[in-house]
């Protein structure tokens, strides 16, 4: 698989984030017997003695791409390597996980979004963290580790963060300094030249943003503001080229010139930017004044786990500065982990272009990242809707 095909590959996992709602919670607690709080009997709150547990393979549910040596090394050399190895198998995307664990499945870690730990949690299916077992924990900025984090305790410990936002050519759209906005998706100037992200969750958040014209969390949506949303979509409409499923895809229209603005994650902007035929292009990545969405995805532990004690020791060598400098380097992204990695980081041009050095760009308002939704139906209903209009 080329590097394009991974990307997209583990990034259809933001298209399947609106689909939870549709299929309901109800099956996959029955498929597993779940629904209780998820953590009742949870080994992590017992002593954990990783040598003392039994050996066989550590099975990791992950993102295609991320089982490189890299990500693992300080296990791979560590005491439980031979007798724990690690064993990957690769998902599609967040809710075809959650339900192949909840039918049987076992895993030890997993590799999920944050928008869908109370899902996680619900179906009984993971319980939280000893974060004293990752000695590099705190090097996550509270505001990451928020969407996480259920009464108190951690459930999902975030690895891989990024904007959503729109690049765009300054030649063709041209916007003064603070006057970047999702309003542009209004402008009949740009008619069948932007390009959305599939995903209706995302949808619906843009919508809201423009409705508001100012920072406002798009996490917390009333029925009437789901609706409004989707209204203003509509409205949108006329200057949607299309609603696209593969970044590579939306990268290859932009640089042909078919889109002057399309909505991309760090690699997409980056790729776009540093395509030789964007080279004396004005590409930017644009910071509305709404705020830019963002997202974070990390791990669970499953609740079956008979190693929990060798999983936290596999997650303690992924959340490192050297592993985040790694993933900013290999695949643009930025880490959650962000304790002196920028010196880590060899393209330092990286930096710059992500805001890496600069802690407020990954705190709301500026930027909004997921959460889990008690009423994501909802958004999945009105963006289906918007697509159909």
């Amino acid at each position: 698989m080329g590097i394009e095909g991974i990307f997209d590959r583990r990034y259809t996992r933001k298209g399947a984030l609106g689909v939870g709602g549709a299929i309901g919670i109800g099956a996959l607690l029955a498929a597993c017997g779940g629904g209780g709080d998820g953590g009742s009997s949870s080994t992590a709150a017992a002593a954990i003695d990783a040598a003392s547990e039994p050996g066989g393979p550590i099975k990791i549910y992950e993102w295609a791409g991320y089982e490189a040596k890299e990500m693992w090394g300080n296990y791979l050399t560590g005491p439980y390597a031979a007798d724990s190895p690690l064993k990957f198998t690769f998902l599609e995307n967040d809710q075809q996980a959650l339900a192949k664990v909840a039918a049987g499945t076992h895993f030890d870690i997993i590799h999920p979004c944050v928008a869908y730990t109370k899902d996680w949690l619900a179906a009984g299916l993971i319980q939280p963290w000893d974060t004293s077992l990752l000695p590099d924990f705190e090097g996550i900025p509270a505001g990451v580790r928020e969407g996480g984090m259920i009464d108190g305790k951690t459930y999902h410990v975030p690895f891989d963060v990024g904007f959503s936002t729109l690049t765009y050519r300054a030649d063709k759209i041209q916007l003064a300094e603070g006057e970047e906005s999702w309003n542009i998706l209004l402008d009949p100037a740009y008619k069948g030249k932007i390009s959305i992200f599939s995903d209706d969750v995302a949808i619906i958040k843009i919508g809201h943003l423009i409705n508001t014209g100012k920072p406002v969390d798009p996490n917390i949506l009333t029925t009437d503001e789901i609706q409004a949303a989707k209204e203003t979509m509509i409205r949108a409409k006329p200057q949607i080229r299309n609603f696209w499923n593969s970044q590579t895809d939306t990268v290859n229209d932009f640089v042909a010139g078919n889109v002057w603005a399309t909505y991309t994650w760090p690699d997409g902007y980056y790729k776009i930017k540093t395509h030789a035929s964007m080279k004396d292009v004005d590409v930017r990545y644009m910071w509305p004044k709404e705020g830019r969405l963002a997202w974070v995805c990390g791990f669970v532990l499953s609740s079956a786990t008979k190693q929990p004690g060798r999983a936290h020791a596999a997650v303690a060598a992924a959340n490192t500065p050297a592993v985040a400098a790694w993933l900013t380097d290999a695949f643009q992204y930025g880490g959650a982990q962000q304790q002196g990695v920028l010196d880590l980081i060899q393209n330092k041009d990286l930096i710059t272009a992500f805001s890496l050095d600069d802690p407020t760009a990954f705190e709301s308002p500026r930027a909004w990242f997921e959460k889990p939704l008690a009423n994501r139906k909802e958004f999945v209903d009105a963006a289906t809707e918007v697509k159909a209009a």
